[in-house]
This record gives structure tokens, C-alpha cells and sequence, in this order.
């Protein structure tokens, strides 16, 4: 059976600081250890014991969840959404392949280590061999530091991405801010993203589901993209962005016809022009909010979408009213099955 790829679950877990795995490691240090009577060579044994326990420590609440971070980083969507938070030209992959090394090494220490403490001559010489252990352990790890930052931020990013079935059609909802997208899609589907009349409202991908007939969809609510160049585009957009090129099989454009629109005609047609230019998928527009403005108004903005994208399939929608929803299912469908064939 062909391994499905990962997706930020339970098992993506924050990496402890430097500060956590010192705290941790001077605790374990300081615990007396209750050892059986018949132990012989009891202070060897309690040395490489302590030992044991950091080893294990490290392996649990760092090397774990950096094999899984690994596995999640193999779908090209995560790795990209991971590097969107790091510095530019910083790979998420090789970073996280470092620290692992680096953990590796100090499993390797512990083993080391643990063996010249079980053939010391007495507990003076295990005392000092335990203390250079530790002093080579969090050595290691305070020169981890800024990597273990860099990871925790992008760990932390992954878990608020929902999970992409790659064997479900992706709708990815784009626009402006404030054209309505967080809206429709909280009536299209069981997703409930928060609507707000300030911009940026929406921050994170939101992921929601919708039947349309025997047919299941993954709807994206995505947060608003200005009309610019992807390098000048925020960190925000960018995830945006990220989703649109990669995950989606199909991108519903939803424009705002309203002539006092803060944004403007130009600036969404001009986004538009470059999402032609971005993507491979076909793109939907829907015309949002007919309900506030003349069908004149609706006329000359559809003339104006179709100069941009020329046999586009454009919609009439009010999300608010819940009008012209089926009409644009339909056409979702419609070019999704397309795409299938």
C-alpha cells in the first residue's frame, strides 16, 4: 500500500529551549536515585542511569517530533508554508535535517559516556565524566538555539494548517480583503471563519467541507492578497499565495462590484491579471454582493473581468443573501470535472 503523506498532527509537538532542556537536565541531575539493595557499584550505576533518563528526554520531546516534522515537510505544501515563516533562503528542511544530526550526536555521547562511566574505578571519576557529558550536552544544545526558534515558529505555523486531502478536489477562495470570501464560504460549507468589516481579518488557511451531490469538496477560506509582487507581500499573503499554487485544484476569484469599494476595480482586476500568470487551475469569478448595487454596475464589471480573462466563467452571487449560491456550485462542479477527465 503506497504510504500516504503526513499532515501537522498530534505528533508535531514544539521543541523545548535551550533554557527547558537545561532546567530539565540539572532537575534529573539534583533527583536522588533509589536504587535496589543488590546493585553493586550503586554511584556508577546512578551516574549512567541519569544518563538514560536525559537520553531519553531528548529523543522523546526532540528527535520524535522532528522525524515527524520531517515526514509532514515531504509534501511540498507544508515544507512551503514552514518556510514562509523562516528567514529568506532558509530551507525548513535542512534545518530540521541538522538538528536531528546534532540530536544523533548526543545519543551518540550518552552511549559513549555511559560506557566509560560502567568501567570507571570509583564514583569520583563517574562524577567527573557524568559533569563533562553534561557540559558537552548543553553545549551542543545552546548552539542549537536559534535553529530550535526557527523550528518552533514553523511547528507552530503547520499545526494551525488544516490538513489537505490530496485525493479531494481543493476550492481555493482568493480576492481582496473585504470581498466577502470568509462569508461564502461559511455558507457553502461546514467551515465557520470569522467575518469582521476590517481587513485582514483572516490570518490562517480555514479548510471546510461541502457535498454537492455525490461529490465532496475541500474549501479553502484564504487570507486577502493586494495586488502586488509576491516578494513585497507579507508573510500573511504569502500563505495565501502558497495555497493558491499549490493545493488548489480550482480558484474561485470573488470580486466586490461596489464602486465605493476601498480597494477598487482596478486593484482586483490587477490581482486577477497576476493570478492568470500564478496558477495552473482554472479560475471561477464570482461577482459578490449584487445585492448592493445596479444590474448596470454588475454589467460593466463582468465586461471588465471578461477584457482580463477572456471565456471565463463568471457568476452572479450574494453570500450575505445566500442568493445565486447554486448557480455557482454548479459551475464549481462543473470545472472540476472537467479538470478530472
Amino acid at each position: 500500500m503506497e504510504k500516504r503523506p503526513r499532515c501537522p498532527d498530534e505528533t508535531l509537538k514544539k521543541l523545548p529551549t535551550y533554557k527547558e532542556v537545561r532546567e530539565h537536565v540539572l532537575r534529573v541531575s539534583e533527583e536522588p536515585l533509589a536504587l535496589p539493595r543488590s546493585v553493586s557499584k550503586k554511584a556508577l550505576v546512578k551516574y549512567y542511569t541519569k544518563i538514560d533518563k536525559i537520553r531519553e528526554y531528548l529523543v522523546k520531546n526532540v528527535l520524535n517530533p522532528l522525524s515527524a516534522l520531517r515526514d509532514v515537510l515531504e509534501v511540498s505544501f507544508y515544507e512551503k508554508i514552514a518556510a514562509n515563516t523562516l528567514p529568506e533562503g532558509v530551507s525548513a528542511k535542512e534545518v530540521t535535517n541538522k538538528l536531528i544530526g546534532k540530536i544523533r550526536i548526543i545519543n551518540k555521547l550518552s552511549r559513549e559516556y555511559r560506557s566509560k562511566i560502567a568501567v570507571s574505578f570509583d564514583s569520583a571519576e563517574a562524577r567527573e565524566l557524568y559533569r563533562e557529558y553534561i557540559g558537552r550536552v548543553l553545549s551542543i544544545v545552546r548552539r542549537l538555539s536559534k535553529l530550535i526558534e526557527m523550528t518552533n515558529n514553523a511547528i507552530f505555523e503547520l499545526k494551525r494548517t488544516p490538513c489537505i486531502d490530496p485525493s479531494v478536489p481543493v476550492v481555493a477562495v482568493a480576492g481582496l480583503p473585504q470581498v466577502g470570501k470568509s462569508t461564502l464560504v461559511s455558507v457553502l460549507s461546514t467551515a465557520k471563519p470569522k467575518s469582521s468589516p476590517f481587513p485582514f481579518t483572516t490570518k490562517e488557511i480555514i479548510m471546510g467541507h461541502v457535498n454537492v451531490g455525490f461529490r465532496r469538496l475541500q474549501i479553502l477560506d484564504l487570507p486577502g492578497i493586494l495586488d502586488r509582487p509576491p516578494n513585497d507581500m507579507n508573510e500573511i499573503e504569502r500563505k495565501a499565495l502558497i495555497a493558491i499554487t499549490e493545493v488548489a485544484d480550482l480558484v474561485l476569484f470573488i470580486v466586490d462590484p461596489s464602486e465605493d469599494f476601498y480597494y477598487g476595480l482596478e486593484s482586483q482586476l490587477g490581482l486577477l491579471r497576476s493570478l492568470k500568470d500564478w496558477v495552473n487551475t482554472d479560475i471561477l469569478v464570482a461577482i459578490n454582493k449584487v445585492d448592493k448595487v445596479s444590474m448596470d454596475r454588475v454589467e460593466r464589471v463582468s465586461r471588465a473581468i471578461a477584457d482580463v480573462l477572456p471565456n471565463t466563467k463568471i457568476v452572479t452571487i450574494s453570500a450575505l443573501k445566500r442568493e445565486g449560491l447554486s448557480e455557482l456550485m454548479n459551475a464549481m462542479i462543473e470545472l472540476l470535472n472537467k479538470i478530472s477527465k
